[in-house]
């Protein structure tokens, strides 16, 4: 198995300032990170980004959207060994990331 615990979930929102005020007022979590990048630290060592759609500077790689990606981030112990598997299955990874079939994204986190 190469896929190790979640280390961060990123998503986007049309109403970043909406959605952060429902986390910290209604949810009760803490705030940290910028205006662009506001992350809430999870019950069990999982963070969740929060992105407001269309912040710029996004993409997988040198593959550039005009949207950060929603992912997933799996932390793992080496990057370079899941890329291999990975390799070996017939997926390639940019940069710390794949596409999944179906879409999902997935990032790749290492120690």
């Amino acid at each position: 198995m190469i896929a190790g615990p979640v280390d961060h979930i990123a998503v986007r929102t049309t109403d970043a300032d909406a959605l952060t005020g429902f986390l910290t007022d209604v949810l009760g979590l803490s705030r940290q990170g910028s205006n662009a990048r506001r992350l809430f630290p999870l019950p069990g060592g999982v963070t969740l980004a929060v992105f407001a759609s269309g912040t710029p500077g996004g993409g997988l790689g040198s593959v550039e959207t005009e949207k950060l990606p929603d992912h997933i981030a799996l932390r793992v112990e080496d990057v370079e060994a899941v890329r291999a598997v990975l390799a070996a299955r017939g997926y390639l990874m940019d940069g710390d990331m794949i596409v999944a079939p179906g879409g999902l994204c997935v990032q790749f986190v290492g120690p």
